[in-house]
Order: structure tokens, then C-alpha cells, then sequence
């Protein structure tokens, strides 16, 4: 397998010509890793989990694995069997608010990068295995009203199901061929892949994809670079 390095911006401006002839129609964006750098809170959430039925913290790869997956695949892979019947109560102990979500931040520049694609009528949306915590997560990173549709695991099959990326196209009235999905998971780029999306990791070299963008600011540069050639 080959990875690809990180695109700077006139490289992304080529990627972006070669897949659409110009820029793509609307991106639909992971949250975790792409939206917001939530592998803090991840690793937060899971070692309290941990510590209040006796276990030690969550291993690196553990942290690995978490970050990519749905919470219940998530408990399957750290807690096991025989302590499950006491997690309902340990999880009630914890507070998403208080705990969790002022971990929670947005990438540099994704806000400047959001309010230009809306200026020049791209479509945003979300696809996500998040299950019910996007509300408040939107709100908190001051988020909310960029993306629309938002479609998460409570919905949808989760990634790499492509059901979810399915129905944001769906509900744009778009083709496959004409939206970006940006992440930063193999689960967002096979759910994107059997979709039909053009995928663009986001600060993943390592998967294998026709290109990585490890900035906001270079994508942003790359997207006004191509609005001007229109």
C-alpha cells in the first residue's frame, strides 16, 4: 500500500481539478479528527469508564481504535464482559459537559474555510459515527447552522457503511461525482469509496488516498485559487 504526503495548496488545486474540473459541488465532513481534534476527550471519556470499575487507563493502540469507532464498538473492545452489568452506573457518574466537552475544539481555520464555502453556495454536511452528542458538540465549538444534513450512527449504519453519505447526497440532490468527503479514518474512506465520493484524507498521510490536506488555511487557499478561475 502507498500513502500520499500532505498536499499544500497548489497541489490541492491540481487534486481538485483532476477530480471535478474545477471544485467540488459540497464536502461532507467527518467530526471527529476533521471538525474537531476530539482525541483528548476520546481518551477522557474511556479512562473514566475504566477507572470506576478498578481497570487502568486505555492503551495507545486502544486510543487508536476508539478515536475511529462507534461508542459501542468502543466498549466492546475495552471493557470487558463480565464488568459490563456495573457500567450503566459508573457512566452515570460522568458529566459530557462537565468532563468531556470543554476538551472538545475546533481545528484552526475551519470556521474561515466553512464561512467561505457558504459564501460561494457549496452544500456542507455531516456524516459521522457519532450517536447523540452532535447538538451540543455543534453548539460548544461554535458550530451550529454550518451543516445541513447532519447524519449520525442514531440514523444510519455506521461507517464504513456508505448509507449515511448515501443520504446526504440524497437530501442535496446531488451526484456522487460532485461532493468531496474530507476524513481522516479507513472507515470514512470506504464508506466515501462505496459511495461513489472522491475522498481527501485530513491529516492522515497514511491512508491511501489520492492526497492528504493537513491544513484549513491550505484548502482554503486551494478552493479560492479555483472560485477565481471560474
Amino acid at each position: 500500500m502507498t500513502t500520499e504526503p500532505c498536499l499544500d495548496a497548489a497541489s490541492l488545486v491540481a487534486a481538485l481539478h483532476k477530480a471535478y474540473g474545477g471544485g467540488p459541488d459540497g464536502i461532507i465532513f467527518d467530526c471527529d479528527g476533521v471538525l474537531v481534534d476530539s482525541g483528548p476527550s476520546n481518551v477522557r471519556y474511556y479512562n473514566l469508564l475504566r477507572e470506576g470499575l478498578g481497570l487502568p487507563p486505555i492503551t495507545p493502540e486502544q486510543e487508536r481504535y476508539v478515536h475511529m469507532s462507534t461508542a459501542e464498538q468502543a466498549i466492546d473492545a475495552i471493557i470487558p464482559l463480565s464488568l459490563r452489568p456495573a457500567l450503566r452506573e459508573v457512566a452515570r457518574t460522568i458529566s459530557y459537559a462537565r468532563d468531556i466537552m470543554p476538551l472538545l475544539t475546533p481545528f484552526e481555520g475551519l470556521r474561515e474555510l466553512l464561512d467561505a464555502c457558504r459564501e460561494h453556495g457549496l452544500r456542507l454536511g455531516v456524516h459521522t459515527n457519532r450517536f447523540d452528542t452532535m447538538p451540543q458538540l455543534l453548539e460548544h465549538c461554535g458550530l451550529t447552522g454550518y451543516f445541513d444534513p447532519v447524519i449520525t450512527a442514531a440514523v444510519a449504519p455506521a461507517k464504513p457503511d456508505p448509507a449515511g453519505t448515501r443520504m446526504v447526497l440524497d437530501q442535496w440532490g446531488m451526484p456522487a461525482g460532485r461532493a468531496l468527503f474530507l476524513g481522516d479514518s479507513p472507515t470514512d474512506r470506504d464508506a466515501a469509496g462505496a459511495a461513489g465520493v472522491p475522498f481527501l484524507a485530513f491529516r492522515n498521510p497514511d491512508l491511501s488516498t489520492s492526497g492528504c490536506c493537513c491544513s484549513y488555511d491550505d484548502m482554503l487557499v486551494a478552493l479560492e485559487t479555483v472560485w477565481k478561475a471560474r
